[in-house]
């Protein structure tokens, strides 16, 4: 089925609302932090008597005011909402002002009197290196006896390898809005990934039960896993204004600020040793790799363990021992981002495989061929390092497909003579495996709800958990819920992600927000479905299980003509009493612990694939 993205006429005409372009309720207040101008550094003195008496000011939130915890941490309970004492990164905000609008903010934000106590600060993985300054305990995967063996290899090679961040740059930039309702309900409008967390996060800093705070996602400009979590900080400072001042109050970041408060994809310095023979074979490997998480954890852990079940890539490591690390160090902390970690583990195995095919004088591509996971999915050299099948692996057929159809030897062997007669250009090509995990490590999060209305008229509400960010994830829970209801998608109208209406739900991330959400949407159809085809039985005079439903009406699979048109149905089922909601939900199957010796609690579902 070809359709159109569901928010490809507001795209392209503007009309597509996102959260900064909704309508500002009256009274809002805009907001703009009062930053720290060190890395590290001791608070001594923070005075807004000045900034609370500026033109248009209404309230300066600082520490104090929190009611609830000054609490943020997704994970580990590391990150004060505002610093009480300590500053950790530079930009850091001690304070936000809140004000008639954005403009008197700022400008009230510079008379905040701050005084600090400059500390030694710690801003390089080799700096945490020194100091000694990470978080949490190491972690180990390990599988064989990778010293005797390294031991025992015919070459043995070492390296080390520095792997840069990168920001996520977004299109929109992070904004929330908060306001009471007339019911006395705290609802927030966010850019965000997660709106569960959103929610309890809120929550849990203004000292209120999550059943007194609604989370909303309309669309966002972009995430990328920048408002995974970090979406949640923002919308609290929101939160807290609103409650305090009993108005409703906005926060947008200008791209500056964004890039100051907010953490990027994680660098990583790695190490590695390798032990292999003359035909390029891997015999052990040794690798530790060690994270720059930055000031506070966030979701360094998972980010950190992911990388060390990526290191292998495509390739079987018989022997191998992968150790991890979160250094500490004062900037920005570092946060969720296309690959998680994944794409930081396999260039390290990619690089190992490279520089074995340098020592040796071998193609790259034939020492990568040489080590692919082969067999059955239970054999041994089936089996990652950490204790998992490796399940449809299509890729020696594949590669030799590829290589094959691309003319892969042949174009090599141009590239060898353009080089060899050419002194200042160069040519390259290169063919790379990928196996990638897919699914949340922490196996609670694959799990999705939906909520299914069918009314009177034969139209349906659609609403499900996960977030649009312009992937098109609304668009294909249309495509699902049309297929099982057998209606067009003129029929369906998808609502706004919504914690009133799917509770408790996951991030939408880990590349699963299509299979979890869509899992679940198809649930809440099959249930209605269920509802209505002895209705349908009853007036075609036929077995329920011989109905299917398809263009427009639910009809005899045999017998295309006994039809019921989808509309009468509904007027039937609605006559009848019969509930026309449902709720749907979906969950992972198989998502099982390790068995090798991997400090992780993780469903990645290992397949094979190129790029």
């Amino acid at each position: 089925m070809s359709i159109v993205h569901e928010s490809a006429l507001g795209h392209v005409t503007g009309q597509a609302r996102y959260t900064d372009e909704l309508p500002d309720a009256p009274g809002t207040l805009g907001a703009w932090p009062v930053q720290a101008p060190h890395a590290h550094a001791r608070l001594l003195k923070l005075d807004a008597t000045k900034a609370r008496a500026a033109a248009g000011v209404v309230c300066v939130l600082t520490a104090a005011e929190i009611p609830g915890r000054n609490q943020t941490g997704p994970i580990v309970a590391d990150e004060p909402l505002l610093p009480v004492d300590e500053i950790l990164y530079y930009g850091q905000a001690v304070a936000w002002v809140l004000a008639e609008t954005e403009h008197q903010a700022r400008a009230a934000a510079a008379l905040v009197i701050a005084e600090y106590e400059t500390l030694p600060a710690c801003l390089t993985i080799a700096a945490a290196e020194a100091a000694d300054s990470f978080h949490l305990k190491p972690s180990l995967i390990e599988r064989g006896d990778p010293t005797t063996a390294m031991a025992a290899a015919p070459h043995r090679l070492a390296g080390t390898l520095d792997i840069g961040g990168q920001d996520h740059f977004y299109l929109e930039t992070h904004c929330s809005r908060t306001e009471w309702d007339g019911d006395g309900q705290l609802v927030i409008h966010s850019s965000t990934q997660h709106p569960s967390e959103t929610q309890h996060i809120v929550a849990q800093v203004l000292g209120l039960s999550s059943h007194q705070v609604t989370c909303k996602c309309l669309r966002m400009g972009g995430g990328f896993g920048g408002k995974e979590t970090q979406a949640n900080a923002f919308a609290a400072i929101c939160a807290l204004g609103t409650l305090l001042t009993g108005r409703p109050v906005k926060l947008k970041l200008h791209r500056t600020l964004d890039m100051q408060l907010t953490g990027k994809r994680h660098p990583f310095l790695a190490r590695w040793q390798a032990g292999f023979d003359a035909d390029g074979k891997i015999h052990a490997a040794d690798i530790e790799l060690i994270a720059d998480a930055g000031w506070s954890v966030d979701l360094s852990p998972p980010v950190l363990m992911r990388a060390m079940v990526h290191v292998d890539n495509a390739y079987f490591l018989p022997n191998v021992r992968v150790r991890g690390r979160m250094a500490k160090t004062h900037l920005p902390s570092n946060t969720a981002f296309r690959g998680f970690g994944g794409p930081q583990g396999m260039i390290v195995g990619e690089e190992m495989v490279a520089a074995i095919a340098t020592r040796l004088g071998l193609p790259p591509e034939l020492v990568r061929e040489r080590n692919f996971y082969r067999g059955a999915n239970d054999a041994p050299e089936n089996q990652t390092h950490y204790g998992q099948a490796v399940i449809d692996n299509h890729l020696p057929d594949l590669w030799s497909q590829l290589k094959a159809n691309s003319s892969f030897d042949e174009r090599r062997q141009a590239v060898s003579a353009f080089n060899a007669q050419s002194r200042r250009r160069k040519r390259g090509i290169a063919i790379t495996p990928v196996k990638f995990g897919i699914s949340f490590n922490k196996t609670i999060y694959n799990q999705a709800g939906a909520l299914i209305h069918i009314y009177h008229d034969g139209s349906v509400q659609l609403n499900h958990g996960g977030t649009e960010m312009g992937q098109g994830l609304h668009s294909k829970m249309l495509v699902v819920a049309s297929r099982c209801l057998g209606l067009p998608i003129s029929r369906f109208r998808v609502m706004t992600t919504s914690t009133d209406k799917v509770p408790n739900t996951s991030a939408t991330a880990a590349s699963s927000g299509s299979d979890l959400n869509g899992q679940a949407v198809a649930d809440a159809c099959n249930t209605l479905i269920a509802r209505l085809k002895p209705i349908a039985a009853a007036a075609l005079n036929c077995e329920a299980s011989s109905l299917e439903f398809a263009d427009t009406c639910c009809r005899v699979a045999d017998d295309p003509g006994r039809a019921i048109p989808f509309t009468e149905l509904v007027h039937r089922a609605y006559d009848a009493r019969i509930s026309l909601s449902a709720t749907g939900y979906y969950r992972t199957p198989k998502s099982t612990g390790t068995r090798s010796r991997c400090m992780a609690d993780r469903s990645i579902t290992s397949r094979m694939a190129l790029r």
